[in-house]
């Protein structure tokens, strides 16, 4: 097995599980911290969000190693003075950078950030990923390495990585504003959707696969397939995590429209089948 190709196994069995059961809004920072670790070595890992309207900026991290709290307030303090450290999308294009590929390492080591954030904690580069989401938040994930810089290949690797992040996000905040949402077929079907392409559709939103879908509706992975193109057509989508996506926001507004009209708490039962 060459090593682009067990790179390429590595990613989709990481991405498996990242998508599995469970992605919810309170457990997408620590999906994403396990995606990452499984497919690039790093010293540290950070998830940084910037609401746009007070310019706070908050984070988490994947461990607290000494000397932490002081560097990430003297980074939000020093972090706007430097395009590479400002978690501004537009630099690179959008596409995964690192500190180094601004800096020479005597450059870097010369800043004031790094004297105060990454000296103190023997950290030698910083490699930062924009992963897109609404227009009230700027999020970034942000990988931190204590020996060689990152390279073109790692950069390459967190830019496939860098629109499931995005996706996986939207997903996980669809899955928790959903919790209280009774999903059926029934509500699919009322919206338009073959009575086939609802029960496929409800089980796409419980997050199962193709094959799974096939047993529990006996039918062939390759008709859920088809069924699915049907689907991502009708809502004008391209995947599976964007059709689930609109299907539980969908969900969402058909049920309180329901509720609206009968003035109360609306229950649904999904059928054995």
């Amino acid at each position: 097995m060459t090593r682009e190709s067990r790179r390429t196994q590595r990613l989709h069995s990481a991405l498996a599980e990242f998508y599995g059961p469970g992605l919810a809004a309170d457990t997408f920072v620590d999906r994403a911290f396990t995606l990452t670790a499984r497919l690039v070595p790093f010293a540290l890992n950070s998830h940084g969000v910037i609401d746009r309207k007070t310019g706070s900026l908050t984070a988490a991290f994947d461990c607290t190693p000494p000397g932490l709290a002081d560097a990430f307030a003297a980074f939000g303090r020093l972090m706007g003075k430097y395009a590479p450290f400002r978690f501004d999308p537009t630099v690179n294009d959008g596409k995964p950078f690192s500190a180094r590929d601004f800096y020479s390492r005597p450059a870097f080591c010369d800043l004031d950030i790094y004297q105060e954030v990454y000296r103190p904690m023997r950290l030698t580069d910083h490699c930062f990923m924009h992963v897109p989401t609404g227009p009230d938040e700027v999020v970034f994930v942000g990988f931190l390495r204590d020996g060689r810089p990152f390279d073109l290949a790692e950069k390459e690797l967190f830019q496939l990585v860098q629109p499931h992040l995005s996706n996986g996000r939207k997903l996980a905040f669809a899955m928790t504003a959903a919790e209280d949402t009774p999903v059926t077929p029934e509500l699919f079907f009322g919206a338009g959707f073959t009575p086939r392409e609802s029960d496929v559709l409800y089980w796409l939103t419980r997050g199962k696969t193709n094959e799974e879908i096939a047993k529990l509706l006996r039918m062939r992975a390759d008709s859920v397939s088809r069924h699915l193109q049907t689907i991502y057509e009708k809502m004008g989508v391209e995947h599976r995590v964007s059709a689930t996506i609109r299907a539980l926001d969908l969900a969402r507004k058909l049920h309180a429209a329901a509720v609206s009209l009968q003035g109360g708490e609306v229950s649904f039962t999904v059928p054995t089948r």
